[in-house]
């Protein structure tokens, strides 16, 4: 028997209203093996890691998901190393969704892997940010819910993020007027690179005053959630769309602790749409949009811009997560073994 080394970030617990902690929620162990020749796949494949995506969801999944002392999983890339499942070949780059955080994994089928073909000849790790979880969330709900319509206004919150940052460019390219905050100068400076109209840091200036002195707004992308969705509310010009894709200015505090809308009768006034929106149920309402095959186009002909932050060290995804869930990255969290 030949053990190859395969350190492993393993879930350990999660504390509503409390971001993870490195070295105590999440722990790097590295006495964890595998024989790579004789691990049993019981009908599923091994892989060798390509990258591994840090994504903000991995946090609710910590919560209702996973299961003490268990591997972290996530969207990850690899190449097929043994198969025991026809559909996919030695040599076969592969997307999973639920991908353990380590070198080699073992993969089944139900846990959402499918052979990826990347015939544009991107970077692998594009299909965990533009071309991955981010992208398709952004495309998706875009597509499902804005209704938008050439020379309205969208408003972005974390518009420099995996999600927020597709939009703005999505939205730019149909002939939206864009725009954007982020809370950092450096990523306002990204939203103005990639071509948001209006770029502002929300912690220098206040967007309601924003907001109104550009006309107000049509459409609304909430990620934050909180006092920003009820001040954006009273900015919402007549017939406006919100969709609600994140909450995460309330992420960190118990339910007794959330935000209490004082703008809801705005809604009625102002004859609002507000979408909740959950991925995965508006793919099985309404389809993906052709995704993959729309967003692909856009990225080789440059019309959509990702910014990335790597690192090629495996314990690095724990302090990556709980720096993305604060809003201290720089962009989108991956990590590349291969």
């Amino acid at each position: 028997m030949s053990l190859t080394p395969n350190p492993t970030i393993i879930f350990v617990s999660a504390t509503p209203g409390k971001v993870p902690v490195p070295g105590e929620d999440l722990v790097h162990r590295q006495d964890i093996t595998i024989d790579i020749e004789k691990e049993p796949l019981n009908g599923g494949i091994l892989t060798k890691t390509v990258a591994l995506g840090i994504d903000v969801w991995l946090r609710a999944r910590m919560a209702y998901e996973f299961k003490p002392n268990t591997p972290l999983l996530g969207y990850g890339i690899g190449v097929v190393l043994r198969s025991e499942n026809p559909k996919f070949q030695v040599g076969d780059y592969v997307q999973g969704r639920s991908y353990p955080f380590a070198p080699y994994a073992v993969l089944s089928e139900d846990g959402g892997i499918r052979v990826l073909k990347n015939e544009a000849g991107l970077p692998w790790t594009a299909y965990l940010g533009v071309l991955g979880l981010a992208g398709e969330t952004a495309w998706v709900g875009y597509k499902a819910y804005a209704q938008p319509k050439k020379g309205e206004t969208i408003y972005v919150s974390t518009g420099a993020g995996g999600v927020g940052s597709v939009i703005c460019q999505v939205a730019k390219a149909e002939g939206l007027r864009v725009i954007a905050s982020a809370g950092s100068d450096s990523k306002v400076a990204f939203l103005k690179e990639i071509g948001v109209d209006v770029a502002f840091n929300y912690k220098n200036q206040d967007i309601g005053t924003v907001l109104k002195e550009n006309g107000g707004v049509d459409i609304y992308w909430d990620n934050v959630g909180g006092k920003t969705l009820e001040t954006v509310m009273g900015c919402m010009n007549k017939y406006g769309r919100i969709v609600i894709c994140g909450f995460a200015s309330q992420n960190n505090l118990s339910p007794a602790e959330w935000h209490a809308n004082k703008s809801m009768p705005l809604v009625l006034m102002k004859n609002l749409t507000i979408n909740g929106y959950i991925i995965t149920d508006a793919i099985a309402k309404f389809g993906d949009f052709d995704f993959e095959s729309e967003v692909t186009k856009l990225v080789k002909a440059g019309k959509i811009r990702a910014r990335e932050e790597t690192s090629d060290r495996l314990e690095d995804a724990m302090k990556m997560l709980a720096d993305c869930l604060v809003g201290n990255n720089e962009g989108k969290g991956v990590i590349v073994l291969s």
